[in-house]
């Protein structure tokens, strides 16, 4: 049985709903049906893996289409400097879900299948948190946060579940979504293969179908408040598209599958790709651009655009950088930044995020970062539901920038990260952390000589990081590694993730 909003907590909910909100009292108690006027606000948030920084065209792309989020955040607030919380996926998504570091959670790598970690099921969730507000929750496609039924998202506060598999990609984009053969299949569990998507037909395409369930959902629940995750697998591997589009992407290179290319060598022996002429991922793009369209005119046709908050994020940087000597990089580029995804650097931890609510938030561009465990105080009070900052410690509501009232003190708050692991990408294990333009890398591995471990770049005059300023600006290196020690130990694992 839901709860009734303001039930819940009746003397903190009003004065938040209109601050925040800027509903009238009396349209808040009435009881009468939901309306546009009258009910809290609806949030559909868009989680798409892999996405890198410059893939779409509001933030630099040339090569790629996507004219559907160009738009959309010509209607948002942008910001210019928002960060994963991890270089891979399941940490970040464990921030998204908890407002916490994931490395207070003792989850700091994506997690492997067959898995014992997962997001502990004690966390109050920002799915559970909205439930408990009265919401109506959904949850669909990518959660890598435990493969076990008990750990799966309807056990985190989400009232309607769909395409969510046991792995981090599916075994395909294209019907019946399954990866061939019988690999990696223990105890008969397919931790690939994506659920939920009812009759399908040969040459139908993922997006596509998780798009049909998403707006099903909103037509079901159009006349109460309602909180959607719309995690897409796309643009994770395993790259594949619809032939008419990248037929369309090949033809803009000239006929070719793509053009030759210089490759940027990067540390460890790794390779970076260049540029962006990928056709197939370009098409993934343009279709999950489509498909975003579909969700917002549902929103439209149904008249809920003014009640609906919508926010466009990534789970980490673009995938540009592979170990491999032989390799052109992976698929997309992440250029003027450095590498991709799995590092450090801020290819593979800066990523795209908008915030729009027509008529209630300024459409503008922000340089004030901000980081995924934000965006949960960050929804409680853009919706008028009280902050939980014993939940959500390691993160804060950024309603101030997207008011355009933000101070310093939001400017220039320490950003930290740890990965101490090493990756496909050709990482080894390193910590970072950004303090207004300076950002700091420390190398961990035991390969890194003692006078190598520390890497310092000034962003503003250096955002693609090929100066390492440490021992020419030794006194800042020195400030910053303390405060990064400090944040590591502050964020030392409260508990294992077990039951």
């Amino acid at each position: 049985m839901k709860i009734k909003l303001l039930r819940l907590q009746p003397v903190l909910l009003i004065p938040l709903f209109l601050v925040c909100v800027g509903l009238q009292p009396q349209a808040v108690l009435s009881g009468e049906p939901n309306t546009e006027a009258n009910r809290a606000p609806n949030v559909v948030m868009f989680f798409i893996d892999d996405l890198g920084y410059t893939d779409l065209g509001c933030y630099g792309s040339t090569f790629h289409e996507t004219p559907v989020i160009d738009q959309l955040a010509r209607q948002s607030v942008r910001f210019n400097d928002f960060y994963s919380a991890n270089p891979v996926c399941s940490p970040t998504r464990v921030a998204l879900m908890t407002g916490k570091s994931p490395h207070r959670l003792g989850i700091t790598q994506w997690l492997n299948q067959p898995n014992e970690l997962h997001l502990p099921l004690e966390e109050v969730t920002i799915g559970e948190a909205l439930s408990q507000a009265g919401y109506q929750t959904g949850y669909i496609g990518k959660w890598h946060l435990g493969d076990k039924d008990r750990h799966m998202p309807q056990a985190q506060g989400f009232d309607w579940v769909r395409c969510v598999n046991r792995g981090g990609s599916p075994g395909s984009y294209f019907y019946p979504y399954r990866r061939s053969g019988n690999k990696n299949k223990p105890n008969g569990i397919r931790f690939w293969d994506v659920p939920d998507l009812g009759d399908g037909k040969e040459g139908d395409y993922l997006n596509d179908a998780m798009t049909d369930q998403a707006v099903s959902f909103i037509k079901e629940n159009q006349k109460k408040p309602f909180f959607l995750c719309f995690a897409h697998y796309a643009v994770h591997t395993p790259i594949q598209a619809p032939d008419a589009l990248v037929d369309k992407y090949k033809a803009k290179l000239g006929g070719s599958n793509e053009q030759p290319q210089d490759v940027i060598a990067e540390r460890n022996g790794a390779r970076t790709r260049s540029s962006q002429n990928n056709p197939t991922y370009a098409a993934m793009l343009e279709n999950l651009d489509t498909n975003v369209g579909r969700v917002l005119q549902e929103i439209k046709d149904l008249s809920l655009r003014e009640n609906t908050i919508i926010v466009f994020t990534s789970d980490n940087g673009g995938l540009s950088t592979v170990a491999s000597r032989r390799s052109a990089g992976g698929p997309t580029c992440c250029l003027p930044l450095r590498a991709g995804k799995g590092w450090t650097y801020e290819g593979g931890i800066r990523i795209p995020t908008m915030v729009s609510w027509p008529g209630h938030l300024k459409p503008a561009e922000s340089s004030v970062p901000g980081i995924t465990m934000d965006l949960y105080p960050t929804i409680l009070d853009l919706v008028g539901v009280g902050l939980k900052p014993k939940q959500h410690l390691d993160g804060i509501s950024l309603v101030p920038v997207l008011k355009g009232s933000a101070g310093a003190e939001l400017r220039n708050r320490p950003l930290a990260w740890t990965y101490p692991h090493n990756h496909g990408s050709g990482h080894s294990p390193s910590n970072a952390i950004r303090m207004g333009k300076w950002k700091l890398i420390q190398l961990t591995d035991d390969k890194t000589e003692t006078k190598d471990r520390y890497e310092l770049y000034d962003l503003e005059a250096d955002i693609g990081e090929s100066e390492n300023l440490a021992i020419k600006h030794h006194d800042k290196t020195h400030q910053m590694a303390k405060r990064l020690s400090e944040w590591l130990e502050s964020t030392l694992p409260e508990k294992l993730p077990r039951e």
